[in-house]
């Protein structure tokens, strides 16, 4: 077949939904992430397990029997397969030739094995071992070319040594599966776990299906679904199901300890229940293996869920709060390898609420590519004469919320209103310049609110406080409308850095009270002609109207600094669109429609008008060649590209030019980031939605 895999969504962090193509013409296909469940006889016997499990999209085929048993074949027959040897190399040949013909079909993969040694002596050894299994596996594909394997990996510890497999990968096509092994069986060594993952997303092409085997639990398939892993191997299960072990997802618990069943299960209702105090039950351990594999597969049903409708970081961290070496793997992934996740997390979630759950979510990928992002295009109106900080509120966008439209209520009040900079300090996020609160994630997040600032949180918000004011003439005075000690903390440390003038207004039980509102207007009488800008706000461009002054700051987050000026140089005017969740945005002197803001997604949708106001391009702005001069159709596919920008991230908006990169001829949409486009040679990468004819 041409391709294996086909990317769907791609997911925060290395998270994806996708599909392996077992076949175009019956239009078969094994969605992913998904679970591998083997075919056992103690298991197939039993009804329980063909009504369960007769529409699971694949299952893994331990023994060569069952490769000819037509009743399999014909009961699965909308299913695919991945044969499992786990016997020698040399019996897994003469396999290979003796059902040869059925392997040549669409729906059945073979691994190629790697199970002699189970251990090793020393690295030397291991290295000779892997050596000796990469020149027999090398035999193979180059004998079955027109056939896919999956490719077994071993690292007995040593991660050092999965270098040795990459040219192995990389010369042969036919390589559409890596098994990792036994990558996973100790995840206290999540440092190793993580090397070997970004080295393959990074090396690799990125259309490989990742597969985990070994002693994997169910606890673990939301972090392994995290780190970019479509298939699991749940075979374990049946070892534990052995001695005794009843899965809850959350713990292993010994089944003849238990009293009642955490589970509504179809086996837990029936006869699981009733036999439970049989220490030694064949029986029992025939219906325990299928109730942990139910389990299994009802917990991958969710997390495929989660990965489609919900918040999939929030639901890893969920997961994590029992298990020590989960947590870390998130802070090692989050601080150490930030610059390889950034280009995998998509930039926006629609319709999604951002829990943070602590510190855990203090770093997750797309809030610090957003704290960089802003500080990095965030540049101040040249006529701002006063700075105001206020606390952030409970309902987003904050201007919405009944705290802030009392403070809007006493700002609004002056004339001069758009001469002052709002900044608001929140946890997680930092400070966020008023500008932009509808955009991704400050429209999104939630947190929970006592007051109580933990130090991260009050560091976080100091370095972007102060990054932020560093952009401003020091002589601009700044207005802090705060009382709870966490925002004071913050001001405090600011106050040791930069030479600005701070004052602190007069508060009264809350700042909603009438006295305290007060306070706040006396010290906008008192301040804001205190500091004269070297530039006037410029008239006749709405720069009254909020939107004005919001539209050109996202422009300049989404496409670089200057951006904003750039398409609203003549001033604009906006029209609401309700039913639509949208503003249209157009230019105030020739009414010319430039794009519109999404709601949902906190982002400005530029068309072809609007865009071509951004040439020349600055460095920032997203870009990719097409090999052509028109394109045809709404998907741009990765054979296509010519050239792209190297910090295209998911879910953002880029420019299309033709082969020359002399015209503009479309616009699109990213499925993908600049790493997927790198390390693959097929796939979707990009929504088209403009384009010239």
């Amino acid at each position: 077949m041409n391709y294996f895999f086909e990317l769907i969504t791609k997911g925060i962090g290395f998270s994806r939904v996708g599909r392996i193509i077992c076949s175009k013409e019956s239009k078969r296909f094994i969605s992913t992430p998904n679970i591998l469940i083997p075919m056992k006889k103690s298991l197939i016997n039993h009804i329980s397990f063909l009504e369960e499990f007769e529409d699971h999209e694949v299952f893994l085929i331990l023994k060569e029997f069952y490769l000819k048993i037509g009743f399999l074949r014909e009961k699965f027959k909308h299913t695919g397969f991945i044969y499992k040897h786990n016997g020698s190399m040399e019996r897994f040949k003469e396999i290979l030739v003796n059902n040869i013909d059925i392997f040549s079909e669409d729906n059945i993969v073979p691994l190629i094995p790697f199970n002699i040694p189970t251990t090793t002596i020393n690295k030397d050894f291991a290295k000779n071992e892997i050596i000796h299994f990469i020149t027999n596996a090398n035999q193979i594909l180059n004998q079955y070319r027109n056939l896919d394997f999956g490719l077994s990996i071993k690292i007995f510890e040593y991660p050092e040594l999965f270098d040795l497999y990459l040219p192995l990968i990389k010369d042969n096509s036919n390589v559409r599966i890596l098994n990792l092994v036994d990558l996973f069986d100790v995840f206290s060594k999540y440092r190793n776990i993580l090397n070997i993952i970004i080295q393959i997303k990074q090396e690799l092409d990125n259309n490989l299906v990742l597969m985990a085997s070994g002693r994997i639990i169910p606890k673990f398939y939301p972090i392994l679904v995290y780190l970019g892993v479509d298939l699991i191997d749940c075979s374990y299960l049946l070892y534990l199901s052995s001695e005794n072990f009843y899965d809850t997802i959350e713990h292993l618990l010994p089944i003849y300890k238990l009293k009642y069943l955490p589970c509504s299960c179809s086996i837990c209702k029936r006869k699981l229940k009733y036999i439970l105090e049989n220490k030694y039950s064949s029986e029992k351990i025939e219906q325990l293996t299928l109730h942990n594999i139910i389990s299994a597969y009802t917990y991958m049903n969710k997390i495929k869920l989660y990965l489609r409708m919900e918040d999939f970081r929030g639901f890893v961290e969920k997961s994590s709060f029992d298990d020590m070496n989960i947590i870390s793997t998130l802070k090692v992934l989050d601080k150490q390898y930030f610059n390889a996740m950034k280009l995998e997390t998509p930039i926006t979630q629609a319709n999604k609420i951002i829990k943070c759950f602590g510190p855990s979510s203090y770093y997750r990928p797309d809030f610090q590519e957003f704290r960089e992002r802003l500080l990095k295009s965030f540049t101040p109106e040249s006529w701002t004469k006063l700075i105001i900080i206020l606390p952030c509120s409970a309902k987003k966008p904050y201007s919405e919320s009944k705290s802030h439209k009392k403070f809007y209520s006493i700002i609004r009040k002056f004339r001069d209103f758009p001469d002052f900079q709002e900044i608001i300090l929140t946890s997680p996020l930092g400070a966020i310049p008023r500008q932009l609160e509808n955009i991704y994630p400050v429209n999104s997040y939630d947190i929970s609110v006592t007051g109580d600032w933990d130090n991260e949180e009050i560091s976080i918000a100091s370095n972007m406080l102060i990054k932020l004011l560093e952009k401003y003439d020091k002589d601009i005075p700044i207005i802090c409308y705060l009382k709870e000690p966490g925002y004071l903390k913050i001001i405090d440390n600011a106050r040791l850095i930069l030479k600005n003038k701070f004052y602190f207004t007069g508060i009264k039980n809350n700042l909603t009270t009438i006295e305290s509102l007060k306070s706040l207007e006396n010290s906008i009488i008192d301040l804001k002609d205190s500091f004269k800008p070297l530039k006037p706000i410029p008239k006749n461009k709405n720069f009254s109207k909020s939107w004005t002054r919001k539209f050109i700051k996202i422009l300049d987050y989404q496409f670089g600094t200057g951006a904003g000026e750039k398409i609203c140089f003549n001033g604009i005017r906006t029209r609401k669109n309700e039913r639509r969740h949208q503003i249209e945005i157009f230019d105030l002197i020739n009414n010319e429609y430039l794009g519109k803001f999404n709601f949902k997604t906190g982002q400005i949708e530029l068309n072809l008008s609007g865009a071509n106001r951004l040439l020349p391009l600055n460095e920032n702005t997203n870009f990719i060649v097409f090999d052509g001069q028109i394109i045809k159709g709404n998907t741009l596919f990765r054979p296509g590209i010519v050239s792209y920008s190297p910090n295209l991230v998911p879910k953002d908006f880029t420019l299309i030019f033709d082969k020359d990169k002399k015209s503009l001829i479309g616009l699109g949409n990213l499925e993908v980031g600049s790493n997927y486009i790198k390390n693959s040679k097929t796939g979707k990468i990009a929504n088209v939605y403009g384009k010239i004819k």
